[in-house]
């Protein structure tokens, strides 16, 4: 039984003391928010978690698609390289082929200018050398005419040492022929 004075409810449970009522439900509140900051705690951990593996995924994705972009420049820049390469041999080939090309119309415009002026020069060179056999006979008739004069003079100095001779050989048989007399 009860203790006089104590109260009852009407299904005869004993009356709670209201004070003692909110002191347990403040000690309920207070668990409660202790409950919650645990589980707080607990899913700020799982977000931080959450975050992380995000973050790194994030990172991961990001290295993934930088790594695409430089393999897709990389590969852009071998392809370039390549096409220099084909382009730079065709260029060389194709300078080969004109300084050939070229050479060789050098070379035909070389002789072709070569006989033009071999033709052009060849009626000049035969009136030199006409001119040279000219002078040359021209030089020869004079050496001639003065050797001729040279020995025509000779020959009246050798006439007129012999008449000198004759002469005075005929002075001296004179003379002998007066002194034996």
């Amino acid at each position: 039984m009860t203790t006089p004075g104590q109260g009852i409810d009407s299904e005869g449970r004993p009356v709670i003391d209201p004070t003692q009522n909110v002191l347990d439900l403040v000690q309920a509140a207070i668990q409660r928010q202790d409950d919650l900051r645990s589980m707080a705690d607990t899913h700020a951990v799982y977000v931080a978690e959450l975050r992380a593996d995000y973050d790194r995924r994030l990172r991961e994705a990001e290295t993934a698609r930088i790594d695409a972009i430089r393999a897709v420049d990389v590969g852009a820049v071998q392809r370039a390289a390549e096409v220099s390469i084909t382009t730079a041999s065709t260029l060389a080939a194709q300078v080969a082929a004109s300084a050939e090309t070229l050479r060789a119309q050098v070379a035909a415009a070389a002789t072709a200018t070569a006989t033009n002026l071999a033709t052009a020069l060849e009626p000049m060179q035969r009136a030199i050398d006409d001119l040279r056999r000219a002078q040359y006979e021209q030089a020869g008739v004079r050496t001639q005419v003065v050797e001729q004069r040279a020995g025509a003079g000779e020959a009246r100095l050798n006439l007129g040492a012999a008449f000198g001779g004759l002469a005075l050989l005929v002075s001296i048989i004179g003379v002998i022929v007066l002194l034996t007399r």
